[in-house]
């Protein structure tokens, strides 16, 4: 058994004894006051004076009727019982680019780092919404159907590596026509929405038709743009050892910067909203997807300590009821 309550169980044994203490006290005095008028055992044949023990037992129920009604304010509870956890949100397909450029550090952290770092912040600040992750470079697949398990989606974005592709290109439309795809088959028209997480550097492929597929769906993009303008280069795949950085055809270190171009058309044509991540920007497309309407989500079942308050509380009612009842000795005739 656990006490929601616990500091009660304090309260409960300084009531106790204040309560012992008073009781006791009264006796006392009840029993000073009846020895003026003559000896108890006279007394108590020519009077309704109740018996000691019929005072016992009243004292006792009014002590365990206290102390029952303080455990009950302590809310104890043992045992499971199932509960159902209902929430409203939305479906968010999260678009995470794997491109060779997204191990580029513009910083200290590479801006695949920064892009896992934007999507947990919003999953951590969007209780009730369900996720889904596409991962794409030259191409995009589905990594993880929408889903309202957290710690799952967690799990796999944690996992993605710009390794997972064999095609290291760009490729912004796949990703975009991959979320199109996605919501056709999976979700509720109007509950649905696009991360986009990229540095934008796509050099195959127009997204026009796939943004007109998704604004026909009425699904906005929210995306978020990492990297720095001013270029990086970006690190050599192991097949290039010793090479340190990626090269062009002429031996030239290649240089990637964020291009917020096609990011910016994604959320404008979208009615959806653009944001450059530094820390903190997950507050505005967390408000953001605030505002957007909501549905019920399928309730899912969970386990929860049962409250057993009840029970102490009924016995203490039990008692305070009892106690009057309890017969007092009457005068013999």
């Amino acid at each position: 058994m656990s006490l929601v309550y616990p500091g009660a169980a304090a309260v409960l044994l300084m009531a106790l004894l204040l309560a012992w203490w008073m009781l006791g006290r009264a006796e006392r005095q009840r029993k000073a006051q009846l020895d003026g008028f003559g000896q108890p055992a006279l007394l108590a044949r020519a009077s309704a004076i109740p018996s000691e023990r019929l005072l016992v037992v009243r004292q006792c129920l009014r002590l365990g009727a206290l102390g029952l009604a303080v455990l009950a304010l302590a809310r104890p509870q043992f045992g499971e019982r199932p509960a159902a956890l209902a929430a409203a949100g939305r479906d968010v397909l999260v678009l995470l680019d794997l491109s060779r450029s997204m191990s580029a550090a513009d910083n200290e952290a590479s801006r695949l780092a920064m892009a896992k770092r934007a999507i947990l912040d919003v999953l951590d600040g969007a209780a009730g919404h369900r996720f889904g992750l596409v991962v794409f470079g030259g191409g995009a697949f589905l990594q993880l159907p929408l889903t309202a398990d957290h710690a799952s989606f967690r799990r796999f974005l944690e996992a993605a590596t710009t390794d997972d592709l064999a095609n290291p290109g760009t490729d912004l439309s796949r990703a975009l026509s991959a979320a199109a795809i996605t919501f056709e088959h999976e979700g509720e028209r109007g509950f649905q929405t696009v991360l986009l997480v990229s540095d934008g550097e796509s050099v195959e492929g127009d997204i026009g038709p796939a943004l007109k597929r998704l604004r026909g769906g009425g699904v906005p993009v929210f995306a978020v743009g990492v990297g720095a303008t001013v270029g990086s280069p970006i690190p050599a795949d192991s097949s290039a050892a010793p090479e340190k950085w990626h090269r062009d055809h002429i031996g030239r270190v290649v240089l990637s910067r964020l291009e917020e171009g096609d990011l910016r058309r994604a959320a404008l044509e979208t009615s959806g909203i653009y944001v450059r991540w530094v820390p903190g920007a997950a507050a505005s497309l967390i408000n953001e997807l605030a505002r957007l309407e909501k549905r019920a989500m399928s309730s899912r079942t969970s386990t929860e300590r049962a409250d057993r308050f009840q029970w102490p509380l009924g016995l203490a009612i039990l008692m305070l009821a009892a106690e009057p009842m309890v017969a007092i000795k009457r005068r013999r005739r």
